[in-house]
């Protein structure tokens, strides 16, 4: 999954600077809440490898989405329970 495809979903960037994180250099993922409490989020922007390709994540690392019509999929099943 591309950032493009992120920002198509309707994710947010988060950007965390060093003096925020104090690892040494700023950073920044994405997120979308669903519903409240039910975020999915992207990996970091300095984990994502040379393919540029990013990995999704709900509320637990384990559960990784890599496919963009899977992430589609899941946003419009809760934008329909949201009403």
């Amino acid at each position: 999954m591309t950032e493009k495809d992120l920002l198509a979903l309707g994710f947010k960037k988060e950007i965390i600077p060093d003096s925020e994180s104090q690892n040494g250099y700023d950073y920044y993922y994405y997120n979308l809440e669903l519903i409240q409490d039910l975020v999915l989020y992207s990996s970091e922007s300095d984990e994502v490898g040379a393919d540029g390709e990013w990995t999704v994540f709900m509320s637990d690392p384990d559960c990784e989405i890599l496919d963009p019509k899977i992430v589609k999929e899941l946003i419009d099943v809760f934008r329909k329970i949201k009403g």
